[in-house]
């Protein structure tokens, strides 16, 4: 397994960018990955991840910054859609604390039922400083007020 990554579950993981020369790595234990940095940000091309079977999801969200909730429940859905055909998936944005942990977070709130205290904790067991800005958590607490009314 690709050492960066951090396992929120049995698929589902986050991390810091890949470097171009780690795709291949990352390849051999992913089969999908998320992509939360800007195009400006990526070192590569997202054809790299298809070249070696892997399906992307490029959702850019600015740096120090949140998805909106919409965004947000399409990344949830797209990765509970690969969860479902028994992939794993790679969560990523520049420096795994911010965006990727955000997105993290609300997994763990959509998938397990976690309230957002519960689901944040165990995130940050795993890497300490996710969810870095005020409107990250802001987002999460629109999810959490979401998935309760359901």
């Amino acid at each position: 397994m690709w050492r960066p990554a951090r396992f929120v579950d049995d698929n589902v993981a986050f991390s810091r960018m890949p470097a171009r020369s780690e795709i291949g790595e990352v390849a051999e234990t992913f089969d999908a990955v998320v992509v939360l940095v800007e195009e400006f940000e990526l070192p590569y091309s997202l054809d790299e991840w298809r070249k070696r079977g892997v399906e992307v999801l490029h959702s850019p969200v600015r740096d120090f910054s949140a998805p909106d909730l919409g965004q947000l429940l399409e990344i949830l859905r797209w990765i509970e859609a690969r969860v479902a055909g028994g992939k794993k998936v790679l969560i990523h944005c520049m420096g795994g604390l911010g965006r990727s942990g955000t997105v993290a977070v609300a997994w763990l709130m959509y998938s397990k039922g976690l309230p957002l205290r519960e689901a944040l904790r165990r995130v940050r067991s795993l890497r300490p400083g996710v969810v870095e800005v005020e409107e990250q958590m802001g987002v999460l607490k629109e999810l959490e007020r979401l998935l309760r009314s359901r």
